[in-house]
């Protein structure tokens, strides 16, 4: 899920409103940093780049006192620890600092940035310091060391020599370096130890170090570190493997299959020559002579991560079933509708073309449909605003993202900001906050910092119509995100299958021999505490998927959809306000 990040901006501010003359009546952590901003901004434009000594003084003067408020005891005990006025706090000592520098006044300067290192080490902070109105401070000791304070996050957080590049052999401080890495972070960051309670994660280090240890080429590496993110079963922590073993661990065969009704179906075929020999609603009874369940647990469910096992079981029986060696063709044992048995060998040689989208068109009765199946890029977003036009003109809009796996929220919300004239709310965002000295004085905590966002994008286009949104397992992440969003503005009905159960913001780690690492440390909730994660959003109407319809070519969900879109009475009641779950 896309969160708009809080930038450190030294550049001049392009709206230069006026504060009030006095500081607000309420220290809330909001209208302070308004205040402190409009103070800047009113120095900022004082102090532009033609601007008199004298002008540059009563920007000092502001600065001083938009510092002074935020330092205030009011503010800093109804607002402590508000990134926004931290933030705000460090664009103020940098312009202040900047306006010094402006006037000659050196040591002020210095004395202002040295302030800094106590309220955030940041590479972007380095940066700022490189503006031009500091040049002269280049050379004093004080401005070096702060700039070199400013370069320790990378420094710390960046791990060039755990990151090696390819190798077809490791060594063994590789290994560990790797293993440990991804402990370690998983450790400190990962947001969801409370749904594996049972789960020791100090052993499993001690497990795995003799396991990499013993492992003899760094294909033998990545098998045992493949197994390691889904011992914690959250879908936006996995390990990968480096592209150079792709073709040995990952090389895919033409054929999408899903489960449905405890039967391993196959959904389509993508290379014309296969399609000639295994069909759409063909189930898979067995795979190189193992029974498909069975091959699916053994050999395809260890390396699978997720946050439910409905969602666990879906990636495990779909394209990762037939994935292994490129060199070594998959002996397929399959089942025709009619109950005829037969075995068919398949090259794993690419997915070929992909299963056809639902794209853009008109039901009966006024119902407009599209599907968005990613939040990946803004394909799908510009082809809803491209169909705008008659979806303003429709009855009732279905919305599906049933194959929607997620990508950037933003795309989410511009395509639910044509859906309403109100402030879309976001989940809350909560990250972890342990509590060091606590642990130190022998009582460990774990306390967490809790975010309230909300998107204001008033748009021209608003459509008014009713709305259902059709979900499934393989909806994921923004796509749930999108969902939960959905229902918190109670604009209409969820029809289909409960959705995957994950969401949050990955941290991305790089590995020994070009492998990569994802750690989940952001963890969301509704308003009111609830979360979809572990779970998933379960439909208002539930619409499951059967052998026999997708054999018929008939879809149950979007038949429930619109038949409630044209008649709402059809569900008992209206649709504008599902509950939340």
């Amino acid at each position: 899920m896309y969160r708009p990040l809080i930038a450190i901006a030294l550049a001049v501010a392009t709206s230069l409103g006026h504060a009030a003359a006095t500081p607000p009546a309420t220290a809330s952590a909001d209208a302070s940093v308004e205040f402190a901003k409009g103070l800047r901004r009113q120095a900022q434009q004082l102090a532009g780049p033609e601007a008199p000594p004298d002008d540059v003084r009563r920007a000092v003067a502001l600065y001083q006192q938009a510092l002074d408020y935020v330092a205030g005891a009011a503010v800093r005990e109804r607002a402590d620890g508000n990134r926004s006025l931290i933030y705000e706090q460090l664009n103020l000592e940098l312009s202040q600092a900047m306006a010094y520098a402006k006037l000659g006044q050196q040591q002020q300067a210095l004395a202002v940035l040295a302030r800094l290192a106590n309220l955030a080490w940041a590479p972007a902070i380095e940066r700022a310091l490189a503006h031009e109105d500091f040049n002269a401070l280049h050379d004093e000791p004080r401005f070096k060391a702060l700039q070199a304070t400013m370069k320790l996050p990378g420094q710390i957080y960046n791990t060039p020599a755990i990151a090696t590049p390819w190798e077809p052999v490791l060594t063994t401080a590789e290994k560990v370096a790797g293993l440990s890495l991804f402990w370690a972070e998983a450790r400190r960051n990962f947001v969801y130890f409370d749904h594996v309670p049972q789960l020791q994660w100090d052993q499993v280090y001690m497990d795995y170090l003799a396991k990499v240890i013993a492992a003899p080429t760094t294909e033998d590496y990545y098998r045992v570190m493949l197994t390691l993110a889904p011992l914690l079963q959250d879908a936006h922590t996995d390990i990968r493997a480096p592209e150079q073993l792709a073709s040995v661990l990952y090389a895919p065969a033409p054929l999408n299959t899903a489960l449905i009704e405890d039967k391993v179906i196959v959904l389509h075929v993508g290379d014309a020559r296969v399609a000639a020999r295994i069909h759409r609603g063909d189930e898979v009874v067995s795979i190189d002579g193992v029974p498909v369940r069975q091959y699916g647990r053994e050999r395809i469910a260890p390396t699978i991560g997720g946050n439910t096992q409905r969602y666990r079981d879906a990636r495990t029986f779909n394209y990762q079933l037939f994935a292994g060696d490129a060199g070594r063709p998959v002996v397929i044992g399959l089942r025709a509708p009619d109950g005829a048995e037969r075995t068919e060998t398949v090259a794993r040689s690419g997915f070929g073309s992909v299963p056809p989208g639902g794209g853009f068109k008109m039901l009966d009765g006024g119902i407009a449909y599209i599907a968005l199946d990613q939040f990946a890029d803004d394909g799908d977003m510009k082809a809803f605003e491209a169909a705008l036009p008659q979806i303003l003109a429709a009855q009732g809009l279905i919305i599906d993202v049933r194959r929607n796996g997620g990508g950037n929220g933003a795309y989410a919300v511009q395509v639910l900001s044509h859906l309403t004239r109100s402030p879309i709310k976001f989940m809350d965002s909560m990250t972890r906050n342990d509590n060091v000295i606590e642990r130190a004085q022998g009582n460990p905590m774990i306390d967490w910092s809790r975010r309230s966002y909300e998107s204001r994008q008033p748009q021209q286009q608003v459509f008014d119509g009713r709305v259902a949104v059709l979900t499934g397992v393989d909806t994921l992440s923004a796509a749930e995100d999108f969902t939960a969003m959905f229902r918190i503005m109670k604009r209409g009905i969820v029809v289909g299958e409960t959705t995957g159960g994950s969401t949050g913001q990955p941290l991305s780690l790089s590995l020994p021999g070009g492998g990569w690492a994802r750690i989940c440390v952001k963890r969301d909730v509704y308003p009111d505490g609830s979360t979809f994660v572990g779970k998933g959003i379960a439909p208002d109407l539930e619409a499951p998927q059967t052998v026999a319809d997708l054999r018929a070519g008939r879809d149950l969900a979007l038949e429930r959809a619109a038949a409630v879109l044209r008649h709402p009475s059809a569900r008992g009641g209206e649709v504008a306000s599902p509950p939340l779950r």
